[in-house]
């Protein structure tokens, strides 16, 4: 009769002699079910008043029949649940979570699997007019628990079933992770896609057995905010997006603010946002993309068509030039030439030949080492005969302190290049730190009588006849580790026609700071997406 549309064999069906709408029992819970499910599913509307008029179904019953008619889109059908729903129970909110679809022994044929309600099938079904219906109503979707949760429901629920538990959690945020449900109930959609992608990019490590389903997640994520983008018309959108600080509170506004570049540069909140939580196609779009070349060149608009001899003659041109350029910029910052210093791509010119320089000089140190080895393996060198490198070597060390200053000591060590420029500098300063205690000691000991013993071992005895935890060997050892591992930086450089060079935003000197090359898709900041 269902199958048929035919309503009146439907209601003799129902009808009861005293004319009182009809209970389920046991055995007819199931057919009656499903009689309201086919009923939906064929798009008969008439029938299902008819049942629902004529069979009292329970919470849960008319609950699965509202996912049924959200499974096959359409509105009018939800409506008409929903205000059953509202006669049953009021006006609630969707009370059917994650854990109750665990419990829920009466619906273990269902066909839906467990953790699924109205809201978060209409959300992986980006069924936006329903979504919308159903967020009017009150429903939303529980944030699942985190996996190390000890609660009471948590416990019950991988004590009853693990699987079903797990199964919950991940389509719970498949809702969640819908551009549907992110677009409704979000303010800011875009950042709360970066949160979500990074909280699933961790669950996929801490659940591996899951991890393709939560990567498969991120992903949907990461090209949700890469469609917002991508809707930009003008660059005023662009830069508003790009700029834009989200829900961050005023304090935290106020300080990004203070972190704006000089010259008019926009202090792209946002896109460092994106590089923090790793948010490659993100970062990688053409648009970002566009912006990163636009401030890069400056106003050095012929630069990035000149050709590769040009510019490798004006890099040579800064790197013999470097010292007389600094004190120039040092004495007259705001001059004209000042002001073309300030240019990134030519500030990471300036900074790549300093560290160049740096190299240089420690090479020229280890050669002086070698040919005058009797001269420096004794107690006669001075702590000037190889100490010229710590010039740079304190610049590096101030650069780095305003660079935790600014960031805050978690952000700064995120970056794994950071902890091995503070493990070089730590070892450069305690090797420099070594032969000043080595000439303290020969100038105080050597002044006092009973202490000759030590003055002699200080200023007289052979190398061969040193202590094993001799400081200057120590000093020697750090010395020799330190000038590899500077060496090795080198490494990092990725030479390409496809790869732009990497430059690094400094917000406290309003500068753009690297020895690096790396993707264009890191181009701003001190992090690389490959």
């Amino acid at each position: 009769a269902i199958r048929e549309g035919n309503v009146n064999a439907v209601c003799s069906l129902l009808r009861t002699g005293d004319g009182i709408i009809r209970q389920l029992d046991d055995s007819e819970d199931r057919l009656w079910r499903e009689a309201l499910n086919l009923s939906i599913r064929l798009g008969n509307e008439d029938t299902m008043d008819t049942l629902l008029k004529g069979v009292k179904f329970d919470f849960r019953k008319i609950h699965e029949a509202l996912l049924v008619a959200v499974d096959t889109n359409q509105p009018r059908v939800v409506k008409r649940l929903l205000d059953q729903l509202d006669l049953e129970k009021g006006n609630k909110m969707d009370v059917r979570s994650f854990s109750m679809a665990i419990f829920d022994q009466s619906i273990d044929d269902s066909q839906f699997a467990p953790g699924v309600t109205p809201l978060t099938l209409a959300c992986q079904k980006d069924l936006y007019d329903i979504v919308t219906m159903l967020n009017q109503k009150g429903h939303e979707i529980p944030w699942p628990h985190k996996i190390s949760c000890i609660c009471l429901e948590c416990t019950n629920g991988r004590q009853y079933d693990l699987l079903k538990f797990s199964l919950s959690r991940i389509n719970t945020y498949r809702g969640i992770a819908s551009r549907a449900y992110l677009s409704i109930t979000a303010d800011d959609a875009m950042l709360s896609a970066f949160r979500l992608s990074r909280d699933l990019r961790k669950l996929s490590k801490k659940e591996p057995e899951f991890k393709p389903q939560y990567i498969a997640l991120e992903q949907l994520c990461q090209e949700f905010a890469v469609e917002l983008l991508g809707m930009c018309r003008n660059q005023s959108e662009v830069t508003t997006i790009l700029n834009s600080l989200g829900d961050q509170d005023e304090d935290s506004e106020d300080e990004l603010d203070q972190q704006a570049f000089e010259e008019g540069i926009p202090n792209l909140a946002r896109l460092r946002l994106a590089v923090n939580y790793n948010q490659k196609q993100f970062v990688a779009h053409p648009i970002c993309q566009q912006v990163f070349s636009s401030i890069w060149c400056g106003n050095l608009s012929g630069w990035r068509g000149s050709r590769t001899a040009w510019k490798l003659l004006v890099s040579f041109g800064i790197f013999l030039t470097m010292p007389i350029l600094c004190l120039i910029y040092w004495i007259a910052p705001k001059s004209k030439l000042g002001k073309t210093l300030k240019i990134p791509v030519i500030k990471f010119l300036l900074h790549s030949a300093s560290y160049m320089w740096f190299l240089i000089t420690l090479l020229g140190e280890s050669i002086a080492m070698e040919v005058y080895r009797d001269s420096f393996a004794s107690r006669e060198q001075t702590i000037l005969h190889n100490s010229f490198h710590m010039v740079w070597v304190v610049g590096f060390f101030w650069f780095e302190c305003k660079e935790v200053w600014i960031e805050g000591l978690r952000s700064y060590f995120l970056d794994w290049w950071n902890c091995l420029d503070v493990m070089v500098l730590s070892m450069y300063l305690a090797s420099f730190a070594l032969r000043v205690v080595i000439m303290l000691k020969v100038h105080f000991l050597c002044q006092l009588p009973d202490k000759q013993d030590e003055c002699v071992y200080f200023t007289e005895t052979l190398r061969d006849e040193w202590h094993q935890e001799d400081p200057q060997f120590i000093a020697e050892v750090l010395f020799a580790v330190t000038s590899m591992l500077s060496f090795t930086r080198l490494a990092y450089i990725q030479i390409s026609l496809q790869l732009k060079i990497k430059y690094q935003t400094k917000m406290h000197e309003r500068t753009f700071i690297t020895p690096e090359i790396t993707c264009t898709c890191c181009s701003l900041f001190n992090t690389c997406c490959l």
